[in-house]
């Protein structure tokens, strides 16, 4: 009996491990060729913690099968990074850079400021609350996503240029202050829009140099409640009719969806523009195709000066209903090699479903 649990033991560990490489692959394989690797990346912390289990269990019975789960382990490893980091500066003193050049960008997807109970009526509340964070942050530029849409009441966009962000942009022709905007107190001399308003870039004048920042919101999954309830089920265990699941394609057609949105970005990127920043909700983790893309051209922030696990989107649904969603580190803040993230702060929050992020970074003394 004890051979068969053993071996049936071995079984699972063997798919765990065969899980866990394959929730890595995302980055390499398209999703339109295979959407199921980008499936699995939204696990990979989870199935390395199972691992992990396996491999602790393998060790307290005394078996040497211990070294399998724990070469998977270590292959697999280097994603780590991107979920956790020790160590980390939330904040730095002028003082500690007082002859360098430096500069503040916050991220934040404000959901309309509607909060994590999406009650439209919290909105003027919330607008409030995000201009203390501005005040205390005093970043030189917001790249924002979801930006009022309703009940501004309290003229957000005016109070923001009487505290010093005259200078605004919008992935609107027209120049409405809706949806993905910026707010810099640096000059803007370009403004560029990617094919439709979720995805710009703008070249600001920044002392002598050009900076560029592009501002990204990929699309959404627009999940409902049935959605969530479905994907609390499935982290609960419970995996019934996964495959032709609605949840499942909403899931599929997304991911396909940001690979396009990857094939639209590309080209800016291709230019390798220097003194570049790229901050935005991906809505990706960073595991999956678009982000694992991303990274072949620039650094990121988190992985510079982060700390602890850092998720930034906290869930809708988890106040008034009983289901609860993953929390996940979408919403980044990348930059090119000539610039070093010195500091980054994620702001516990309850304005909106995502955390504000704040990075401050410096150039790096070879390109001063």
């Amino acid at each position: 009996m004890k051979k068969i649990i053993k071996i049936v033991f071995l079984v699972l560990n063997i798919f765990f491990i065969a899980l866990l490489i394959a929730s890595t692959l995302a980055g390499t394989v398209a999703p339109s060729d295979f959407v199921w690797f980008s499936y699995l990346s939204y696990g990979y912390l989870y199935l390395l913690i199972v691992n992990v289990v396996f491999a602790i269990v393998w060790l307290a019975f005394g078996s040497w099968w211990f070294l399998l789960p724990l070469a998977a382990i270590i292959a697999r490893y280097s994603f780590l990074p991107l979920y956790f980091q020790i160590g980390g500066t939330v904040a730095v003193s002028k003082d500690d850079f007082a002859n360098e050049k430096m500069l503040k960008v916050l991220t934040f997807n404000a959901h309309h400021f509607e909060g994590v109970e999406l009650k439209g009526e919290l909105a003027d509340t919330n607008m409030a609350l995000f201009l203390d964070i501005v005040e205390e942050e005093n970043p030189d530029i917001l790249a924002m996503q979801e930006y009022i849409g309703r009940g501004d009441t309290l003229h957000l966009t005016e109070h923001l240029a009487r505290r010093g962000y005259k200078y605004m942009a919008s992935g609107y022709e027209s120049g409405t202050m809706t949806g993905e905007v910026i707010f810099s107190k640096l000059p803007i001399l370009r403004v560029v829009r990617i094919e439709g308003p979720s995805k710009l870039y703008v070249n600001l004048q920044w002392g002598e140099d050009t900076l560029r920042l592009y501002c990204l919101h990929l699309k959404s999954y627009g999940l409902d409640e049935s959605d969530h309830r479905q994907i609390h089920d499935i982290s609960h265990g419970n995996v019934d009719n996964i495959a032709s699941s609605s949840t499942l394609n909403k899931f599929r057609e997304t991911i396909v969806e940001h690979q396009k949105e990857w094939e639209a970005l590309k080209p800016y990127f291709d230019t390798r523009e220097r003194l570049t920043v790229v901050a935005g909700d991906f809505n990706e983790t960073p595991a999956s195709y678009f982000y694992q893309q991303c990274r072949n051209y620039y650094k990121d922030s988190y992985c510079e000066a982060g700390q602890g696990f850092s998720t930034t989107y906290h869930g809708t649904f988890t106040r008034s209903r009983n289901a609860t969603f993953p929390a996940f580190r979408i919403d980044m803040m990348l930059h090119t090699s000539d610039l070093e993230a010195v500091a980054y702060r994620r702001i516990k929050s309850e304005i909106s479903d995502h955390y504000p992020v704040v990075v401050t970074m410096r150039l790096v003394k070879g390109d001063q």
